[in-house]
């Protein structure tokens, strides 16, 4: 989700499609399969699959997704480990992801460089 930011190049309309519809299928299937009626990970206490989870989540929150806002089983969750980890923490921590998306694009020689891998996650 970040190469497209990175590089200034747009995702193409059915990549960024496809790439959220399987974003919704690996929600839906954490919430079913992983989270389930808990309310962290592995139990009733917030562990290191927690920690984990959540920063992997907060990726596509920062390229602009509003995951958790249509999954009120979700940000029930994110709330419960924001609040175990505390607030302040949990913000310091996403910091510097939450800000990636303002970044600037990359320089020529950079994009050059990153030019295969974009070609690879674009197809």
């Amino acid at each position: 989700m970040m190469f497209p930011v990175f590089l200034g190049q747009q995702v193409p309309p059915e990549t960024l499609a496809s790439t959220l519809a399987e974003l919704d299928r690996c929600l839906q299937l954490f919430e079913d399969k992983f989270l389930k009626d808990q309310d962290f990970l592995a139990g009733s206490h917030i562990s290191v699959a927690d920690l984990v989870a959540i920063t992997e989540l907060m990726h596509p929150v920062s390229a602009g997704c509003q995951i958790f806002k249509s999954r009120p089983k979700l940000e029930a969750w994110r709330q419960r480990v924001e609040a175990a980890v505390g607030e302040g923490l949990f913000q310091e921590a996403h910091a510097a992801i939450m800000k990636a998306k303002d970044l600037p694009p990359a320089d020529a020689a950079m994009k050059e460089k990153l030019k295969p891998f974009m070609q690879l996650l674009l197809q």
